[in-house]
């Protein structure tokens, strides 16, 4: 009567591959944005109304054979259908742990079929709605509470082993390139005025973007220094505490930016810029 999880899941892909498709079509018209929001608008309607309709079933549940009804074995009601498509988010952040959950239930139930009480079936199970009354339950259960803690831990480990490693590598990356490109810009105009107006090419000739002096050769832009030396400008850049994380020197000769590492921390820096 209940529905398998490897029928519920070929169901998904045929609908998934679906929005693919449909996704690169927009993509293509539209843009990636614009496509987006498309998207996210259509699948809900989608759902919504197919799973509240007569049929009671999307694209991939009608060929796989399924429907879905309600904890009383009735079709949805559109607002009954949205509910289900958003209780879908926590199945998805769980890492679709809240799906397979129902390969352990004995009412095949997932999720976001708990948390929306409702149910997927074969399509030719028939329900007495007199008969079938089930107490209502507004408690999360156990393997509700289960799921969301396990997609807590997910979360975070995912956060603590890639996406905050890639993000602070990507952070440091704008940082550097704009300090390059700052160098770069402080360069061409300081020699360019220091040529212009016969100056000495050893003390900084007025300020640059958001810069300002504090010494002759020292001038303090926002999250570094640049210094003037003999050969070239230097960028030094301090951690919060004020310590020298890593230097940037630009040579006037048009070599590349070498970075010198202080710390420990901005050797990986100056590994990618090197």
């Amino acid at each position: 009567m209940y529905a398998g999880v490897w029928k519920r899941l070929f169901a998904f892909l045929i609908d998934a591959a679906v929005f693919i498709i449909l996704f690169w079509a927009l993509t293509q018209m539209a843009g990636i944005t614009t496509a987006s929001v498309a998207t996210v608008v259509i699948i809900w309607l989608y759902y919504a109304l197919m799973e509240s309709s007569p049929m009671q079933a999307s694209l991939g549940k009608i060929i796989m054979g399924l429907k879905v009804v309600d904890r009383r074995g009735r079709r949805l009601t559109f607002w009954q259908a949205t509910e289900r498509i958003l209780s879908k988010i926590v199945t998805n952040i769980t890492f679709y742990f809240g799906f397979f959950i129902a390969a352990f239930d004995n009412k095949r139930q997932t999720l976001h079929d708990r948390i929306s009480h409702s149910a997927v079936v074969l399509k030719n199970t028939e329900f007495d709605p007199d008969d079938f009354v089930e107490a209502e339950d507004n408690s999360l259960t156990l393997v509700t509470i289960v799921s969301i803690l396990l997609a807590l831990v997910f979360v975070s480990a995912l956060l603590m082993t890639v996406a905050l490693p890639q993000y602070r590598q990507m952070a440091n990356q704008v940082e550097t390139s704009f300090i390059t490109e700052a160098l770069s810009r402080a360069e061409t105009l300081q020699l360019q005025r220091v040529k212009e107006g016969q100056l000495d090419p050893n003390v900084w000739q007025g300020d640059f973007d958001e810069c300002q002096k504090l010494t002759p050769r020292i001038m303090k832009c926002p999250g570094f220094e640049m210094m003037l030396m003999p050969a070239g400008i230097t960028a030094a850049v301090r951690t919060p505490a004020g310590d020298l994380l890593y230097t940037l020197f630009k040579p006037y000769d048009g070599s590349p930016v070498v970075c010198t590492a202080a710390l420990p921390e901005g050797k990986n820096i100056c590994s990618e810029i090197n």
